[in-house]
């Protein structure tokens, strides 16, 4: 297989969810890379072939997996698509919404829907993954499985005329350390990402990094302003490897400095 680097995840079956672009298609990549085979799944069926495709292309092994998270009975279909393939060793529950409004500007509509992409998409994925997870036959002494959700900087840190969206990612934070202490005596550990300014198409196509250094108003690694979707990529595989066995429960920045908490 070329192209592949240490192969820690060698043996290892991956879902994925959000991962026809930014963060999601990279730790795809990353994990790909080492030796992980790989579920891709996103509501955008032309990024997540182009996903696979990349993958195929560096000589590993994954699938196309096309569905609405927001949606229970496509994210059920979904996830016995990919128990199809095998035990599902890690999930990474990355799919997700940004939206900026002002809060008297939002109605209840706009709010369903962030809770239900960001939250409820989040919430339906991990029950069927994790109680399928938590009946899997392992050794004593190891895990069953680990869970990775994506939350946000904003979660700690929320920001003006961005209530629904830091209070989506907010209520993240609060379901990984819930399902942390209740399934960590099934050898299940729960953690999530805190992604601060990362470019991505979340953010538009056309934006650049200079115009992502303005939208946070201070910047503390001078060198980086703005991070790459690699830059949380990086994290959610070492959260996926056996290196944080003894970690759980935890929120973990990704901001550059932005956010201490």
């Amino acid at each position: 297989m070329k192209n592949i680097e240490d192969k820690r995840l060698l043996g290892k079956l991956a879902l994925i969810t959000g991962a026809g672009s930014g963060i999601g298609r990279a730790t795809a990549i990353r994990f790909a890379k080492e030796g992980a085979k790989v579920i891709i799944n996103d509501i955008n069926e032309k990024g997540a072939k182009e996903t696979v495709k990349m993958i195929n292309d560096l000589g590993g092994e994954a699938y196309t997996a096309v569905a609405d998270v927001s949606n229970e009975e496509e994210v059920k279909k979904m996830v016995e698509f990919a128990y199809e393939k095998g035990e599902i060793d890690i999930l990474f529950a990355n799919a997700g919404i940004a939206d900026y409004n002002p809060f008297l500007r939002t109605n209840v509509t706009f709010w369903e829907r962030m809770f239900k992409v960001n939250f409820f998409g989040v919430m339906f994925v991990t029950r069927e993954v994790i109680k399928r997870m938590q009946k899997r036959k392992t050794p004593d002494d190891q895990l069953r499985g680990k869970i990775i959700i994506t939350a946000s900087g904003a979660a700690k840190e929320p920001q003006g005329k961005m209530s629904a969206y830091s209070a989506s990612k907010a209520a993240l934070v609060a379901l990984t350390i819930s399902l942390a202490k209740e399934f960590g005596k099934k050898r299940i550990t729960v953690n999530c990402v805190c992604p601060g300014t990362i470019l991505t198409p979340i953010y538009g196509e056309q934006t650049t990094k200079e115009q992502l250094k303005d939208l946070d108003g201070h910047v503390h690694l001078e060198h980086k302003p703005v991070g790459d979707p690699e830059d949380v990529a990086n994290l959610v595989f070492f959260l996926a490897s056996s290196d944080s066995d003894y970690i759980s429960g935890q929120a973990i920045n990704v901001t550059g400095g932005m956010i201490f908490h």
